[in-house]
C-alpha cells in the first residue's frame, strides 16, 4: 500500500550538549525517530522497498562536536498544532538534548542543505597562551593556499583556505575562538581541518557548533 503523502512539514531546533556530543549522526535519526514516534506524530514515510521517516537534518554534527541550535525537518501525513507537540516532544528527551523551537514551514520550501551556507563555531583550548593562539591565527589567516585531501577522495586535494571565512580570539573567553566557516552544498570545511591548519600542539577540549546560517540570513 502507497504511503500517504505529506500535508505539513514542521521544523524542530534542539541543542545537543554534554555526553550526547558522542552520539553519531546515523543513531541520531534513530534517536529522533524514536522520540517522534513514542509521543505519536503522524510521521510520513518515504516511498520504494525500504520506506523510512521523512526526517531531514540541515548539516551532520561531527561526534564530539556539541551543537547550540541544530536544526532538522519533519514531513507529517497530518497536520498538527506545533506549539501543542512541544512539552511531549521535551519530556521525551534524555540529558543532553534541549528543544528550543518547532513550528511549520512551507511544505514546498528548498531542502536547508540546499541553502546553508555558513557555519559558526567557538572552539575552546585549556592552558593554551592567547599569544600563541593569536600567532597560530594569523599565520593561519596569512596563507594564500591550504591544501587538503577529500573525506571521501583522499587522492584529490582541495584548498581549504578560501572556506575560512574569519577566526577570531574571544577576550572574554581566553583560550577560545569563534570561527565563520563555509557550509553547504557549494563548498564545505569541516571544523576538525580547520583545527589541524591552526598546528597548535593540544586538541581542543571542547567545539561548539553554534548557529548555521543560510541564504535567506544575508
Amino acid at each position: 500500500m502507497p504511503h500517504p503523502s505529506p500535508v505539513q512539514r514542521l521544523r524542530l531546533t534542539y541543542s545537543k550538549t554534554g555526553e550526547a556530543r558522542y552520539i553519531g549522526h546515523l543513531d541520531l535519526a534513530r534517536f529522533w525517530e524514536r522520540v517522534f514516534r513514542r509521543v505519536g506524530l503522524p510521521l510520513a514515510y518515504s516511498h520504494g522497498f525500504h520506506p523510512q521517516p521523512r526526517i531531514q537534518f540541515a548539516s551532520a554534527l561531527p561526534v564530539g562536536v556539541e551543537g547550540e541550535e541544530e536544526l532538522l525537518d519533519l514531513w507529517l501525513t497530518q497536520r498538527v498544532e506545533p506549539r501543542a507537540w512541544q512539552a511531549p516532544i521535551a519530556r521525551n528527551l534524555p540529558p543532553g538534548f534541549a528543544l528550543l523551537d518547532l513550528r511549520e514551514v512551507d511544505l514546498k520550501a528548498p531542502a536547508m542543505q540546499a541553502t546553508l551556507r555558513r557555519a559558526v563555531y567557538r572552539v575552546c583550548w585549556q592552558d593554551v597562551d592567547p599569544a600563541t593562539l593569536q600567532a597560530s591565527i594569523d599565520a593561519l589567516l596569512a596563507q594564500k593556499a591550504i591544501p587538503r585531501a577529500h573525506f571521501k577522495k583522499p587522492h584529490k586535494t582541495y584548498d581549504l583556505r578560501p572556506r575560512i571565512l574569519a577566526i577570531q580570539a574571544l577576550p572574554e573567553q581566553p583560550g577560545c575562538v569563534r570561527m565563520l566557516l563555509q557550509a553547504g552544498s557549494q563548498g564545505n570545511a569541516r571544523v576538525t581541518e580547520v583545527i589541524e591548519a591552526l598546528g597548535l600542539v593540544a586538541w581542543p577540549h571542547r567545539i561548539v557548533r553554534e548557529r548555521l546560517i543560510f541564504d535567506d540570513e544575508g
